[in-house]
């Protein structure tokens, strides 16, 4: 069973945590990968990485805050852009921010007398714990 939540976590990252590194699959950098998070005023320590991958945001939605109008993104767009508008302006209607996160599935303990969970961070513009499997 997982439970689904969006908390936002305090992540440390590389390095050595508590004298050694967590297991990790081949390929990912162990300089940008969790050591550690603070979830709930509590602080696991990451035994190992179970994987890693960038998922793909809906389209459709701006992330909160983006825009200050209620009105969705694209709407009443004519797929038209401005003459001599710059292409990579991100500022022009119908541009989207970058709409990837990062998503680390980690196996962690909130302690030496604790069992281990596995637990999903996610990275955009802030870490969040969005998954926690039982």
């Amino acid at each position: 069973m997982s439970r689904r939540y969006a908390d936002p976590v305090e992540v440390r990252v590389g390095g050595l945590q508590l004298g050694r590194l967590p297991v990790l699959p081949a390929g990912v950098d162990a300089s940008a990968a969790p050591t550690a998070f603070i979830w709930r005023g509590r602080l696991h320590v990451v035994c190992a990485v179970l994987d890693h991958w960038t998922q793909r945001l809906p389209w459709w939605r701006e992330p909160s805050g983006a825009s200050g109008d209620a009105e969705p993104a694209g709407a009443g767009q004519t797929g038209a852009e401005p003459a001599g508008a710059d292409p990579g302006d991100e500022s022009l209607p119908g541009r989207f921010p970058d709409l990837e996160r990062e998503v680390w599935r980690v196996e962690a303990s909130a302690g030496r007398l604790m069992q281990t969970g596995v637990y999903d961070l996610t990275k955009d513009d802030r870490w969040r714990l969005v998954r926690v499997a039982d």
